[in-house]
């Protein structure tokens, strides 16, 4: 890797295709980052723009593929993209600012402006719904439970709030843990304009996007809307044909801003010098979260705060429809990275961190390999296949061998040996450590960044019988969210009617539990006679959502 040295630049720049102002940049440098957006820099797949600053000079300022494939209209650095989740640093900068003018504090009940939610019976603060701490669960699956999806169906931040207003319990205690909920952002943005009495993109526009000459940005307030400029979003590959795959909704504050490389920039440049209220801004946008035990997080005011390979990063990535993005700072070295992309195959992490790494050249340290691993007697790993249940959470871990290698059948994640008793997952921070109990049954200790530590229980793998099967059938009820399910059978499988879609196939995992397809899992409930009364819904990012059986089914 090398190192790149500030430059000094021409800051009247054009808005064509590579930026002039980067012309004299490092031509090494350029031919590098033009390697990395190779597979997207052709008249026939959608692409990339692509910026990097230091000290918010700019260094690099280039574009490659399509904007718009139909109309065979190339990204240009001022094209613009939408940003996905790294809108919601905005909205909670909106909310900083007024917490700076005294209007709120960030600790206050959200229930002073968001009375929908006093029925949950527990105080959520502003700062909760920032850090992904409150417990609310992610609008995308209750939209999918109550057959009304994203990409199929259009929302706006009203009915978000509706649903919120319908909920009688979190998916956690607030403060208990962290889950990421979009749903927490579409509140606070809510909850900025109550407090404000203006809308999101008023009260935006007027403090943060024009005093910083972010001119090129906005919110999408309604998708319908032209906006000249904007890049279309595709699915697919070159071998399968791409598709558009534009975000069909007018929700905003957890995503939905529409900006240009160079404004995502200005705004870094601003937080970088900290100059006017942007220091105190971003001191509180850095101030990471913690969890009503301590353990601290490594996430923000609608920012991850880390150390990436020994550097210390403020980032965040963002993906709406077939829309992909990401936004970093490296603080000590005074840079920034800025990505658009209009491609859903494309991770803008992954890129965003390769262009990272050649503008941050010799303060990255080397990438730490994985662990070689210990020896394990082939008797321990092949004690620990099977099925584990997380009662708290209610999601499950399966392990299986698969050639001498202890494997997360769920995720594919081989796990590295420690130690006989303590495992890591390839390529990530997440550990599992067996903990016997003394006199009851072992457990699984999960443990990663930004989470309590999840404790499994060993459950046995069954094998239902089609009269077992029937017995599960039938029409479930949630009330919180007035929606329904049917589950019948089908050649001795239990199967859930969607409606919306093809019919999904439920896989047993334990006594009552069954993975249903991507959705997640259902748990059956049973009253003391045995007989099933309903069921519980795990899906990631919602849980213990519970639906009721209907009488007669």
């Amino acid at each position: 890797m090398i190192g790149v040295v500030a430059l000094a630049v021409v800051l009247a720049g054009t808005q064509g295709r590579n930026d002039a102002r980067t012309q004299s940049a490092d031509t090494a440098l350029i031919r590098q980052v033009d390697s990395i957006f190779a597979p997207w820099s052709r008249t026939t797949t959608p692409g990339c723009a692509v910026g990097v600053d230091r000290a918010g000079v700019p260094l690099i300022r280039r574009a490659y593929g399509m904007a718009n494939l139909e109309t065979g209209t190339p990204w240009t650095v001022g094209t613009l993209s939408e940003s996905g989740s790294v809108a919601k640093q905005f909205t909670a900068a909106g909310l900083v600012l007024l917490a700076m003018d005294g209007v709120l504090k960030l600790d206050d009940d959200i229930s002073k402006w968001i009375p929908e939610v006093k029925a949950l019976g527990k105080p959520i603060t502003i700062r909760q719904l920032l850090t992904h701490t409150s417990g609310l669960p992610d609008r995308y699956t209750l939209h999918e439970v109550m057959g009304r999806p994203a990409g199929e169906v259009d929302h706006t931040n009203a009915e978000v709030l509706d649903v919120v207003s319908k909920l009688r319990q979190l998916n956690f205690d607030p403060g208990d843990d962290y889950e990421y909920s979009n749903t927490g952002l579409i509140v606070a943005a809510t909850l900025l304009e109550r407090a404000s009495g203006k809308s999101l993109e008023a009260f935006t526009d007027a403090r943060i996007f024009r005093p910083l000459g972010m001119e090129n940005t906005r919110w999408r307030e309604d998708h319908r809307t032209v906006v000249p400029g904007r890049a279309s979003a595709y699915s697919g590959t070159l071998m399968t044909g791409f598709r558009n795959d534009h975000p069909f909704t007018r929700v905003i504050g957890s995503g939905g801003l529409l900006t240009t490389v160079g404004d995502f920039l200005r705004w870094e440049a601003a937080l970088q010098a900290g100059t006017g209220p942007w220091g105190a801004v971003r001191d509180s946008l850095e101030r990471v979260g913690r969890l009503n035990d301590g353990t601290e997080l490594t996430y923000g005011l609608g920012v991850g705060v880390s150390r990436w390979r020994g550097v210390r990063a403020v980032s965040h990535t963002g993906s709406t429809g077939g829309y992909r993005a990401a936004l970093a700072r490296y603080p000590e070295q005074q840079v920034a990275v800025a990505l658009l992309c209009n491609l859903g195959s494309i991770n803008p992490g992954t890129v965003a961190n390769r262009v990272a790494a050649l503008a941050l050249g010799p303060a990255l340290a080397a990438v730490e390999p994985d662990p070689a691993g210990v020896p394990v007697e082939p008797s321990v790993l092949a004690g620990l296949e099977g099925a584990w249940f997380a009662p708290r959470t209610e999601e499950v871990l399966v392990l299986s061998l698969r050639n001498g290698v202890l494997t997360d059948s769920v995720e594919t994640t081989a796990l590295i040996p420690l130690a006989p008793d303590r495992f890591r997952g390839r390529g990530s921070a997440w550990t599992v450590t067996v903990t016997p109990a003394a006199g009851g049954p072992v457990r699984l200790r999960v443990e990663a960044p930004n989470t309590r530590a999840i404790d499994f229980v060993r459950v046995e793998r069954p094998r239902p019988d089609s009269a077992a099967l029937a017995a599960l059938a039938g029409i479930y009820r949630s009330s919180e969210l007035d929606a329904r399910v049917r589950l019948f059978v089908t050649r001795d499988t239990l199967r859930l009617d969607r409606g919306w879609d093809r019919p999904v196939s439920l896989i047993p995992l334990y006594r009552d539990g069954f993975s249903v397809g991507d959705t997640g899992i259902f748990r059956f409930e049973r009253d003391r006679r045995g007989r099933v009364t309903g069921l519980v819904l795990w899906a990631g990012r919602v849980r213990h959502l519970r639906f009721d059986r209907l009488n007669g089914s």
